[in-house]
């Protein structure tokens, strides 16, 4: 039992002991600490002062107050207040609970010269020995019995409105850099754990140099799992503040970067492994005027740029499996990046892309949309350079791999505001451009590849595309290709399908002298490919290609314009197989075109046609074999080779031909020849002009200068004919796959024809006077033309005018393949005038023709080549007049022609003959001008020599030849009809000579008579007579001349005299000074 004095002795004197010493202690601690701490600084040749020091030990607790050390210069260290306290009864339980932990006003200035680092003053290189700096040795680990861990709780710890002067000067001949840390604030709430597991609450607000950082978080750690909620708010990075942290050559830079953003963090242990987990991350940066450089030639730099990550989730077990979703967000406004001579800018960049990726075992699975927005971007490389104002593009998408393969679907929208690209001497530049095209692909291992796009279309405005030689230009361009389904098997097999359409307007292309350019294009085809190892094939359907307004000027002045043009086709295909030849193959094409125009130069042209169309044609075609089928072509007002006259010029020629339409029906045709069906030629008109040297004037296609006389062709005996052909097929070889020969194209036409009113014109300006004739077809037809059967007769069929009154009708059948000339022909000829072929004649008959009217009636056969036949010839009122001084006159007789002419004339005044036909082609010395002339001259002559010798012998003293060409015989001799100067239509003034000479016309109903024109001076405007006159005037007089006998001709068959019985003969120019403007007349 314890006693009072027990207690006493054993309790209360020791409790009371300890009391005494602990207070002692608790009064002097504070005293021997700032005495120690004051001592131990002064060691330091520095100063303390201490405001307040307080130690308490129930609780444990110090408290520090304006705490200031310096070195004489400066304060090295200042403190406002520190508190730290402990609760003692959780340490019984191995609890440290901080009941108060908190700093606040701690300045302190740390320095670095060279190698040593002085903190607060004190240089840190005091403390450490030379064992310090040895490689600690390894050591055993020794097993330590495991106890229970401490824990650890703060509820609260605050550090504020603290700061770090840092002076860096490692090179004492480079002045220090400074650099200022400030910790704002340091809070720490409901801090709790032991060993590796922790919670609690953290945020930091912090300053260093100019670039600030804020920062909340609450965590919850442990080996097995985690999480924190982090803030990240006022985070400021300003570059130029710890340059000086930075290698060269970033270091230079500047700029300013804002951070703010918050997420969610947990981490856990699945079956032994960790998983990560990010929620609700939101992150918002902003950079600034950066101006960043990478290199000696690469350089980063932005006005302002901000990135944002919104609504983001992601989940991360490992890189096998994962998952991400949210929206990134990125604008950036006058950009700049540049590598070597790679430069890159841009006023503004604007993209937004939600996403949502996530991949496990069944395989990656990623959707979203990428969205786009760049203003005036510049791209340069070297000589290349590429500028836009504004690309947009917007691509939402859908993918999916996995083990079997891969799918992809989403759309692509493109957009481009105006736009160039450049380099060296090329460039190409457009207003804007669209693209849009849906797709959707598939990649598996057991079907291939498959992509389909329902719709893609390219919109392109004003394209520009320029280079040293060659410039295009486009005003709009649209392209659509729908449907689109592509298929590849894994044995590379290929098919696809499309229905394409191109509508193109404005384009022009200029290239070394040469320009092509057109209104608009349009073309449309639904294609379909097939690629199966050396096997390719394509297939179009439905193809229609229409073009309008389309022009070419080539640099010599040829010039090409076309109003418009279609070409559809039912089917194209094209078919390759094993390196051979493609085939190709056409179905129902049809064609259609206006307003065709060719020129060799501006006053040349070298064709024209209002309308030309092709319908029905279809064909197949490999190498050099080919087999098409034509329903019909046809040609509509066809211009052929024509001088174009200046404006306001009008005198004009003619066109070499022109054509009203040109019909041709059902052509087949192969590599071998051709067969046709019919030709049809409505309202052609040809139109020859030669000048005085026989060249074709209105032929543009051969300069005049260039034209040559023609020369004879010369008989080629080695021209190969259809036996040649069969004996050579014979004597060779496997001929059929090595032929030796090859027999000539042959030509199978069943019909033409000539319809309306055609007519041929010649206009003769190397005699004089000049011919100018038109001969007006009313039937040219051609039956059964057929270069390939041997027997086949072909039958010509002509009949046509020349003027109001002269008829040609002839019949001709001939077989083209007769080894020789083989043919039957009739010819009718009536009422030809001949005085205007006058010049062509006298060749042979060594006379002009004066006066002479004809009608031939020819029966020509050859048989193989044998001639044979009979002319009846009737000349009516023909007389010859001077003789042509020229090598072919009359040799044969002695009597000249022109009196046997005259002997020959019947009471009627005509010369009736019937002439014998014989010759062989074959002779070296027949020729087509003799065999029909000749015979006329020696029927001539043989005709008059009898009639001669028994009529004039006797009265051969009286009558003489210059008596006959005198005009001494007796002959009617009628007054001449004279005309107004200048006029050659009939007036009133002649009414009574006109209606005497009808009377006698029809008294005397056997008379003929002779009208012959005469131009007078006075008709050329004069009031003397010229010694001579030009060429073109007198043939402007010969016409008036002309023109009036004309009349006359016309006054008198509409009065009902015959046309036969009234002559025209040559037009004369008198220039004498009692002559006057009349028609001579002779009965």
């Amino acid at each position: 039992m314890m006693t009072r004095r027990h207690f006493r002795h054993f309790v209360f004197y020791p409790f009371a002991a300890l009391t005494g010493l602990t207070s002692a202690m608790w009064l002097a601690a504070p005293f021997i600490a700032e005495h120690y701490l004051i001592a131990y600084f002064q060691e330091q040749d520095e100063n303390v002062t201490v405001g307040k020091l307080s130690i308490d030990f129930f609780p444990p607790k110090v408290d520090l107050k304006n705490i200031v050390i310096n070195d004489k210069n400066q304060d090295t260290l200042t403190l406002k207040r520190a508190i730290f306290e402990v609760e003692i009864w959780p340490l019984l339980t191995k609890t440290v609970h901080i009941s108060e932990a908190k700093i606040e006003g701690l300045n302190l200035v740390v320095a670095q010269h060279e190698k040593d680092w002085i903190i607060a003053g004190i240089n840190t290189s005091q403390f450490i020995t030379p064992e310090d700096q040895q490689e600690p040795e390894a050591t055993e680990e020794t097993a330590e019995n495991p106890s229970a861990p401490w824990t650890i709780k703060l509820p609260s710890f605050s550090f504020t409105d603290s700061q770090v002067n840092l002076s860096r000067q490692p090179d004492l001949n480079v002045p220090a850099e400074l650099d200022k840390f400030v910790l704002t604030n340091l809070s720490i709430k409901d801090l709790s754990g032991q060993e590796l597991s922790w919670k609690g609450e953290v945020a930091l607000s912090t300053l260093v140099n100019e670039t600030t950082l804020s920062l909340e978080s609450k965590f919850d750690y442990s080996p097995v799992q985690a999480s924190a909620d982090v803030d990240i708010k006022n985070t400021r990075l300003l570059i130029e503040s710890f340059r000086h942290f930075l290698p060269s050559p970033y270091n230079e830079g500047k700029g300013q970067l804002d951070l703010a953003g918050s997420f969610q963090f947990s981490q856990q242990q699945v079956n032994g492994a960790p998983v990560f987990d990010v929620k609700n991350l939101t992150l918002n940066t902003q950079v600034d005027n950066l101006n960043l450089p990478l290199g000696e030639q690469d350089k980063v730099s932005t006005k302002s740029t901000s990135l944002s990550i919104s609504k983001a989730n992601a989940r991360f077990v490992s890189a096998e499996q994962l998952a991400a979703t949210g929206t990134i967000n990125l604008q950036s406004t006058q950009s700049f990046f540049a590598q070597a001579d790679i430069a890159a800018q841009f006023d503004k960049l604007t993209l937004n892309t939600p996403f949502d990726v996530k991949r496990d075992k069944q395989g990656l699975a990623a959707s979203g949309k990428l969205d786009v927005q760049l203003e005036q971007p510049l791209f340069t490389q070297a000589e290349q350079k590429a500028q836009l104002d504004m690309l947009t593009l917007n691509t939402p998408f859908d993918i999916k791999q996995n083990e079997l393969g891969l799918a992809a679907s989403g759309n692509l929208d493109l957009q481009l505001g105006k736009s160039s690209f450049a380099q060296a001497e090329q460039n190409v530049q457009f207003d804007n451009l669209t693209f849009n095209t849906p797709f959707d692909v598939k990649q598996d291992k057991q079907s291939g590849l498959t992509a389909n796009a329902a719709s893609t279309i390219l919109d392109m405005n004003e394209l520009s595309l320029s280079s040293e030689s060659l410039a295009v230009q486009n005003q709009q361009l649209h392209i659509a290709l729908n449907d689109i389904a592509l298929t590849m098997d894994n044995d590379q097999a290929l098919t696809a399908s499309l229905l394409a359409e191109i509508q193109s307007h404005g384009l022009s292309v200029q290239q070394a002298g040469n320009t092509a350019d057109y209104a608009t294009f349009n073309l449309s085809n639904t294609l379909s490919l097939q690629k199966n190892g050396d096997t390719l094939s394509a297939q179009n359907s439905q193809l229609s290609i229409d073009i309008k307004g389309l022009k070419g000027t080539q640099s010599d002045e040829k010039q090409f314009s076309l109003g418009a043009a279609k070409l559809t086709a039912d089917q194209l295909d094209v078919e390759q197989a094993n390196q051979q030849s493609p085939a190709i193959k056409g179905t129902n094409l049809n064609f259609t075109s206006e307003s065709l125009d060719s020129m060799l130069t501006n006053k040349k042209r070298i064709a024209s046609w209002k309308n030309a169309d092709i319908s029905g044609l279809s064909f197949t075609q490999q190498d050099k074999d080919f087999d098409a089928s034509l329903a019909q072509l046809s040609v509509m007002d066809l211009t052929v080779s024509e001088l174009v006259a200046d404006a306001g010029n009008k005198q004009t020629l003619p066109p070499l031909s022109h054509i009203g339409s040109i019909n041709v029906e059902k052509i087949e045709a192969t590599q071998d020849g051709a067969k046709i069906k019919q030709i049809t030629t409505d309202s052609a008109k040809v139109s020859l002009i030669l000048d005085a040297q026989k060249r074709i004037e209105n032929l543009v296609f051969v300069d005049v200068e260039q034209q040559n006389t023609p020369e004879p062709v010369l008989k080629n005996p080695n021209v190969p004919r259809e036996k040649d052909a069969k004996n050579a097929v014979s004597n060779t070889q496997d001929a059929e796959q090595n032929p030796a020969f090859k027999a000539p194209y042959y030509v199978i036409l069943d019909a033409y024809d000539t319809t309306g009113a055609s007519s041929i014109y010649v206009q003769d300006k190397s005699i004089s006077p000049t011919l100018q004739r038109s001969l007006d077809i009313d039937t040219l037809s051609l039956r059964n033309l057929n270069t390939q059967k041997k027997d086949q007769a072909t039958v010509l069929a002509l009949k046509a005018r020349n003027g109001k009154y002269a008829t040609l009708q002839s019949d001709i059948t001939i077989w083209p393949l007769a080894d020789k000339l083989t043919l039957k022909s009739d010819l009718v000829i009536r009422e030809a005038e001949l005085p205007p072929y006058s010049s062509y004649i006298a060749n042979v008959l060594g006379y002009q023709i004066d006066s002479g009217q004809l009608d031939l009636d020819l029966k020509l056969n050859a048989d193989s080549g044998v001639l044979s036949g009979n002319s009846h010839i009737v000349l009516r009122e023909f007389d010859l007049g001077g003789r042509k001084e020229s090598s072919s006159v009359i040799k044969a007789g002695a009597v000249p022609l022109n009196i046997a002419v005259s002997v020959l004339k019947d009471s009627d005044n005509n010369i009736d003959l019937d002439i014998p036909l014989s010759g062989d082609i074959e002779k070296p010395e027949f020729g087509w001008q003799d065999f029909l002339l000749l015979p006329v001259r020696k029927a001539l002559f043989s005709a008059s020599s009898t009639y001669l010798m028994q009529t004039f012998v006797p009265y051969a003293n009286v009558i003489s030849i210059a008596q006959l060409a005198g005009d001494q015989l007796l002959k009617i001799r009628v007054e001449p009809l004279i005309f107004e100067a200048e006029d050659d239509k009939l007036n009133d003034s002649q009414d009574a000579f006109l209606k005497q000479l009808v009377t006698l016309m029809k008294d005397k109903k056997d008379s003929q008579l002779k009208a012959c024109g005469v131009a007078s001076y006075l008709d050329l405007g004069l009031e003397k007579p010229p010694v001579s006159i030009d060429n073109d005037t007198k043939e402007t007089a010969s016409n008036l001349a002309q023109k009036r006998a004309d009349h006359l001709k016309d006054y008198l068959v509409k009065e009902g005299i015959s046309s036969s019985r009234v002559f025209l003969c040559s037009p004369e120019v008198d220039l004498s000074k009692s002559s006057k403007p009349r028609i001579e007349l002779n009965f």
